[in-house]
């Protein structure tokens, strides 16, 4: 009997976060399941995606954190 598999499931297979056993029974249930196929290909398509994107924070974020920074070393 193949398990019914979450997107929670496929998140954590994603992210190599599955023991070895479940990560045969994702693998075996995706040869099977052309809807879970759909979905893991989803998944890995926006994981892709985000990795792609080189976001950088705004120089203001860089500079509040810097002044956040420097004023908790005055209270120390």
């Amino acid at each position: 009997m193949i398990k019914i598999f979450t997107q929670n499931d496929l998140i954590r297979y994603l992210y190599h976060e599955t023991s070895e056993e479940e990560t045969k029974e994702i693998n075996k249930a995706l040869l099977c399941d052309s809807m879970l196929q759909a979905q893991w290909k989803e998944l890995n398509s926006s994981k892709k995606s985000v990795d792609a994107a080189h976001l950088q924070p705004s120089a203001d974020v860089v500079l509040n954190i810097l002044s956040y920074s420097r004023a908790m070393q005055k209270h120390r």
